[in-house]
């Protein structure tokens, strides 16, 4: 097996374990130290911290907490195992581990034999004194002799500390461990480039960062993983942090509201209602809803819901004007407010009713028709929601209708709709009402199609993706990476995430994107994933591609 050479490795371990003699590893006669969990003697088989040697070897080491994949890159040597499986590949090919490679007190420990030598080093036990011997440079000789030097940088640990839901201010930590007098920065692709770390310590690199307010730089970031690059010289070595977080520093939107904004109502217990949105965000905190009338706190008499607040007074209102206010955060604990007027006039005779024909369970396909009773003569015009817009006609006399047809994806439970009339004389009145349907369908979204870019291309940094999918979907869009650095594992992360809307006639488009990770931009692979939301919290299945750079 071919050799790992020039690899600057110098660790000392030693763990009293119950039961066991000190037990002392040697690489290159070198004596290797290791903190917090040391080696496990399990089945005759010595197990150790795989950071603690196997970046010591110069070998790459990443770890998927997703499936338990720990995996080591040295050279043209690749090698993959699945904490708990004794199953291994090495170099695309299946080889047997006599103990599993284990998680024991937050550490992953492998079997310090099958690793070392499936990476190409020598390694011996010398039982009498409980010692290792780890040999890459051609000889497991206990005695002293200087390591190689050259393209030697090791990394024993990098720690990222910090909330794992981050809003604007929110501050992100980071600790690496390696070989002194180097270059230490912390990318995360999809937020941050080069935040510099500085040598605090002998070998220890610190530093931070602060994610900064979306008036200066929005940031809806889901999957965010930070990558640690420590350079020595013309040599550098990455390092991957184990965990994902999530970014998010723009507050909710409040997007519609009944009545409008100094809106005139002819209904004295008009619905009160705003609509609320955290687009990709970390979603909204129903519980930090509040909802306000004339100054009085209304909030345990409404219905909120995840984007919804709504109120009806118990008690009709007097003549006049009237100020609502709405207050939410997101789970982040991002804050918006919203403050309107309306005024309501005591002139019943405008409209006198404002109905729909809406069950409480709707099928797509059904039709809601929506009946106005109220001045003849007049223009009106009828808002569901943020759906769709719709002119009323006047069927006879003083009534007025318009329909609408349910499509799979709208979402009508708690839906208000509110019609605008405006006299011959110029004035106008709104009216409201909740529609309160569920859509119910066991018929399957469509899924969306991605038309541009197509699956295999190569592309650019920045990009516009472009598709078709059922009429005013709401469509969301994920963008992965996975990119292979200096002969690196793949190191992986999330570029975008976003949601878009189609048009009438289906077709959808995203902002332009820039897909750059901040590790070059060379071996990338992009996954887009893009899958329609339906109502009920309902989604089709997933279309992906894959894209080159």
């Amino acid at each position: 097996m071919k050799l790992l050479r020039n690899a600057l490795l110098a660790v000392t371990l030693s763990l009293a374990v119950s039961g066991l003699a000190q037990i002392n590893v040697l690489v290159n006669g070198e004596p290797v130290h290791f903190t917090g969990v040391g080696p496990q003697k399990i089945e005759g088989r010595i197990l150790v911290p795989l950071r603690g040697v196997m970046e010591k070897l110069g070998a790459y080491v990443g770890y998927q907490g997703a499936t338990k994949t720990v995996t080591a890159t040295r050279g043209d040597v690749d090698l993959q195992l699945v904490l708990g499986q004794r199953r291994a590949v090495l170099n695309g090919r299946d080889v047997m581990m006599d103990v599993p490679a284990m998680e024991y007190r937050g550490s992953t420990l492998v079997p310090l034999r099958f690793m070392s030598e499936a990476l190409g080093a020598e390694v011996k036990w010398d039982g009498a004194t409980s010692t290792v011997m780890i040999a890459t440079n051609g000889t497991t000789d206990s005695g002293g002799g200087n390591p190689p030097t050259g393209e030697g940088i090791s990394i024993s640990a990098f720690n990222v500390e910090g909330d794992s839901l981050l809003k604007a201010g929110s501050v992100i930590s980071f600790t690496l461990k390696g070989t002194p007098g180097g270059t230490a920065t912390v990318q995360i692709p999809g937020l941050v480039k080069d935040i510099a770390l500085k040598e605090s310590g002998v070998g220890v690199y610190t530093g931070a960062f602060t994610v900064p307010e979306a008036n200066k730089n929005p940031i809806t970031v889901s999957k965010a993983s930070a990558i640690a690059r420590l350079k020595v010289g013309n040599n550098e070595r990455l390092i991957q942090a184990g965990d994902n977080f999530q970014v998010d520093n723009q507050a909710p939107t409040i997007s519609a509201t009944t009545p409008e904004l100094e809106g005139r109502v002819n209904q004295l217990r008009p619905n009160i209602t705003a609509v609320f949105e955290d687009q990709n965000g970390s979603g909204i905190d129903s519980s930090t809803v509040r909802l306000r009338l004339d100054g009085k706190d209304v909030t345990e008499d409404a219905t909120v819901t995840a984007n919804l607040v709504a109120y009806k007074p118990a008690m009709e209102l007097t003549a006049g004007k009237h100020e609502a206010e709405v207050r939410v955060k997101d789970r982040a604990g991002n804050y918006t407010a919203k403050t309107w007027t309306f005024n309501v006039v005591d002139k019943a005779s405008v409209i006198t009713s404002f109905k729909h024909d809406a069950p409480k369970e709707i099928q797509p396909g059904d039709e809601i028709t929506f009946t106005l009773l109220g001045e003849p003569g007049a223009t009106v015009n009828l808002s569901i929601g943020d759906l769709k817009t719709l002119k009323m006609e006047e069927v006879s006399q003083g009534k007025y209708t318009a329909s609408y047809v349910v499509r799979r994806t709208d979402r009508l439970d708690g839906v208000i709709a509110k019609a605008k009339l405006k006299t011959k004389q110029g004035e106008a009145y709104t009216a409201d009402v909740q529609i309160g349907s569920v859509v119910a369908s066991d018929q399957p979204l469509s899924a969306p199609k991605i038309t541009s870019p197509i699956d295999g291309e190569k592309v650019d940094r920045n990009i516009v993706f472009k598709g078709k999918a059922d009429a005013n979907a709401k469509i969301q869009i994920r963008i992965e990476f996975t990119q292979k650095v200096f002969g690196a594992i793949p190191i992986s992360g999330v570029v975008a995430d976003l949601e878009v809307e189609a048009n009438d006639k289906g077709q959808w488009e995203t902002r332009e994107i820039d897909l750059d990770t901040g590790l070059g931009k060379g071996n990338i692979t992009y996954t887009v994933t893009a899958i329609t939301l339906g109502a009920d919290n309902k989604m089709s299945e997933a279309t992906k591609i894959t894209l080159k750079r």
